[in-house]
């Protein structure tokens, strides 16, 4: 009975899987508000919303996503007495992501593989125009922020770098698979995470890179290797460029102590209200914004706020771990290594508003799709 109802449910999706493709595609295109993505979004729901369904398991990450949105109640409280417009704004833009990623789940099974084409797609596209329009290539310039740092089609390079993260881990899955002709893909996507010159992003890359060779040490050995070499070049290239952009941006900042010290007045006033000071104030009662998710939180959705991403954060974690280790599925070693290397980053970068992030968290809990071929034994 269960098999006949998952091909059932495969079967009345199948009318949506190139507009799930799109879905996925635009993800890379959200310089604009509302981007194109919420649109479709809205439209996805509209047109399938009767083929949307959420399984037992997913009663857990739903339940804790509706008491992350609930816990901002009593902070949105607070807040809408010192700015109201803006907490409504920000509270809204969190729950409309929250709400994602709980539809992204209901989506019938097998239909993340067609999410994630799409979202590879628009990462490969991202990192070719933004790669060339770090090289100067005329009629690109739009592309740049303060003509230096490639941001294609985000608002900010540090969204844009740690966006191409989780396509290039797809595409080592794939060089992994196929063999050398997926390394130029990879190599695209590296060097348009190199030229956002986001430091976040670095970190990013190079946390999800070795999460994801940690998950099979031994039968990805040449990832270390590769990663090794990858430093190494890149030691020597600092050492025979220090005036180089890509150096200079490895160094701290001046305004990295202002963050620094905002974060910590930050925590200092979180202690004094527990139930937070209201979403979206963090730039408006402090003097510098957070540049921190977890501070954030803290300070503006308060303690049960912070827990209950924590808990939600953890708990998607084990379940990505369990799915790629009990299940084989080499899809939950991308997402897994992907959200590992986007929570490290979310220590010095607000991420609560990236879409990709609840893209991510939604396929983690989709319904579950068949190992693909050739998985890593």
């Amino acid at each position: 009975m269960g098999a006949r109802n998952d091909a059932n449910e495969r079967r009345a999706f199948w009318p949506g899987k190139r507009v799930v493709g799109l879905l996925g595609f635009l993800v890379g295109f959200v310089r604009w508000e509302p981007a194109p993505y919420d649109i479709l979004f809205f439209l996805v729901i509209v047109l399938f919303g009767p083929t949307l369904s959420w399984r037992s398991y997913q009663l857990l990450p739903i339940v804790l996503i509706v008491l992350f949105i609930l816990f901002h109640v009593p902070a949105m409280a607070v807040g809408l007495s010192v700015e109201p417009g803006r907490v409504l704004f920000y509270a809204f833009v969190t729950f409309y992501l929250s709400g994602t990623a709980i539809a992204l789940m209901g989506l019938p099974q097998g239909a993340g593989v067609f999410l994630l084409r799409g979202y590879e797609v628009a990462a490969l596209v991202s990192a070719f125009l933004g790669v060339l329009a770090f090289l100067r290539v005329p009629g690109l310039e739009a592309l740049l922020w303060s003509e230096s740092r490639a941001f294609a089609f985000f608002k900010d390079p540090n969204v844009f770098g740690a966006f191409l993260v989780p396509a290039f881990i797809l595409a080592l899955a794939r060089w992994e698979q196929e063999g050398g002709r997926r390394f130029w893909t990879a190599l695209l996507l590296y060097v348009g995470i190199l030229s956002s010159l986001s430091r976040g992003a670095w970190v990013n890359a190079a946390v999800s890179v070795l999460g994801w060779w940690l998950l099979r040490p031994w039968k990805r050995i040449w990832v270390f290797v590769v990663f090794v070499l990858l430093v190494g070049f890149a030691a020597v290239y600092a050492f025979a460029f220090p005036e180089s952009l890509l150096v200079e941006r490895l160094g701290l900042k001046s305004y990295d102590a202002d963050r620094f010290s905002t974060q910590e007045q930050a925590l200092r006033l979180a202690l004094e209200r527990p139930l937070g000071y209201g979403p979206g104030l963090s730039e408006i009662l402090l003097s510098y914004a957070t540049h921190s998710t977890y501070v954030r939180l803290l300070f503006e959705a308060g303690w049960m706020g912070f827990g209950t991403w924590l808990l939600l954060m953890g708990v998607s974690l084990v379940w990505a771990v369990y799915q790629a280790f009990r299940q084989r599925s080499l899809w939950h070693e991308i997402y897994l290594a992907s959200l590992l290397g986007i929570l490290v980053e979310s220590l010095v970068i607000d991420t609560i508003h990236w879409r990709h992030l609840w893209l991510l968290l939604g396929s983690i809990w989709a319904k579950y799709a068949s190992p693909v071929p050739h998985y890593p034994r």
